[in-house]
């Protein structure tokens, strides 16, 4: 993919599981859950394109935190809403990266890592 660059992809990325936090609760499921990810959409979040653009992926985050400051996410919501939200270059990247991770050993949890004890 022409101008694909998958460090800063990844760095970006790696924002946004920070920001996220670091261990997920119990989300919403159902019915709820569709209703959360519906208002969260009526927020009209940016998408995040991943880009080579530091200071477009801090905006990007900037403008989802403060959506999911006001619904009062959970942390799972913020993970799977962040990721419905990742397109072209991310998207791709994240859809490609995951199984990679997940062969390798690693425990994915939306959007952040953290090592199988």
């Amino acid at each position: 993919m022409v101008g694909r660059n998958d460090a800063a992809i990844a760095a970006a990325l790696q924002v946004v599981a920070q920001a996220v936090g670091q261990e997920p609760n119990a989300g919403a499921g159902g019915n709820d859950g569709v209703r959360m990810l519906e208002t969260f959409l009526r927020n009209h979040p940016p998408a995040f394109k991943g880009r080579y653009d530091p200071d477009g992926a801090q905006t990007w985050l900037k403008e989802v935190e403060r959506i999911f400051r006001v619904m009062e996410c959970t942390e799972p919501q913020m993970m799977r809403f962040g990721m419905h939200m990742l397109a072209e270059e991310a998207d791709d990247w994240w859809v490609s990266t995951r199984p990679i991770l997940e062969n390798g050993g690693e425990e994915v949890n939306g959007l952040f890592l953290r090592e199988n004890s």
